[in-house]
């Protein structure tokens, strides 16, 4: 890898295929746990039946996300779950979390924010690598929307081998604004949490530290700190998250990348069925294939 920036088309993507790893056997999985600020972390981690040590991917959610995803249509699997498996069977491992405050971790989401969700993404990394059967030296993050920016402060503070966004929030204001109206927004950063609904009817407590950290988070000069690999993939029907705002991602790093996009929307069309989701799949695996190998 160079250090000359190289901004490649989806179309490069293909010149990839054929740097996978060996296939394997089934992979496996297992809940582990850790701990960050006395609290527990909860994950699952994937792993390919392989005898060497494995390259492995932190895959870290967005908001309100966790490991009970909404499935894939026709399939028993959400988005992340899918590529866990797809991927382990590449010979790459894989480890998704519960933040602080949201499925299975300790914590109350009313007390999450940016930070908090960060400093789980960093001890997962830990984790990662004090694990034998995991190669420290061959680690991936990833991040789908908010857990894009989480997924960009993570890989500032660990410089990981590679930095994956898929639909990763690049204006927070806008998104959120757009999640919650100007009134929360604004809210004064002190006091008890919002009560606040959700655009699909899930009312939630929303933290007032959540909400300036929000308003205070630039994403993309948060990227200015990482100048690894770096994969953008950005719908061009994603209503929450706007391909507007990838070129001034793309501006702020300094390291090479590639951009990958298709006619799907925040969900990756998952409601159509897994067409679409696999697609990104794949052409993530490659990436991932590619920079860990």
């Amino acid at each position: 890898m160079t250090n000359t920036k190289q901004t490649l088309a989806v179309a490069l993507a293909a010149t990839l295929i054929g740097t996978a790893l060996p296939a394997v056997a089934a992979p496996r999985e297992e809940v582990v746990q850790f701990e960050v600020d006395g609290q527990t972390v909860v994950g699952t981690l994937t792993l390919p039946e392989t005898a060497a040590p494995a390259p492995v991917v932190l895959m870290l959610f967005g908001f309100l996300g966790h490991r009970g995803e909404w499935p894939i249509a026709g399939t028993g699997e959400g988005p992340y779950a899918r590529a866990a498996r797809l991927w382990a069977e590449q010979g790459i491992a894989s480890l998704r979390i519960d933040y602080r405050g949201s499925g299975e971790s300790a914590g109350s989401f009313a007390e999450a924010t940016v930070s908090s969700e960060a400093a789980d993404g960093i001890g997962a990394v830990a984790l990662l690598k004090a694990d034998p059967r995991l190669d420290a030296e061959r680690i991936a993050v990833l991040g789908w929307s908010l857990g894009g920016p989480v997924a960009t402060v993570v890989a500032k503070a660990t410089k990981p081998d590679a930095l994956v966004l898929w639909n990763g929030v690049n204006d927070p204001m806008a998104t959120f604004t757009g999640f919650f109206g100007n009134e929360v927004m604004a809210a004064e950063p002190e006091g008890a949490p919002l009560e606040v609904t959700m655009p699909w009817g899930q009312p939630i407590g929303l933290g007032r530290p959540m909400i300036a950290e929000l308003r205070a988070l630039d994403p993309a000069a948060e990227l200015a700190g990482y100048n690894g690999p770096l994969l953008v993939a950005q719908g061009s029907n994603d209503v929450l998250v706007s391909a507007a705002g990838v070129p001034r991602l793309i501006a702020a790093h300094s390291g090479d990348e590639v951009q990958w996009t298709a006619a799907m929307d925040h969900m990756f069309n998952i409601e159509a069925g897994p067409e679409t989701v696999d697609a990104l799949i794949a052409a993530t695996g490659d990436f991932l294939a590619l920079q860990l190998r």
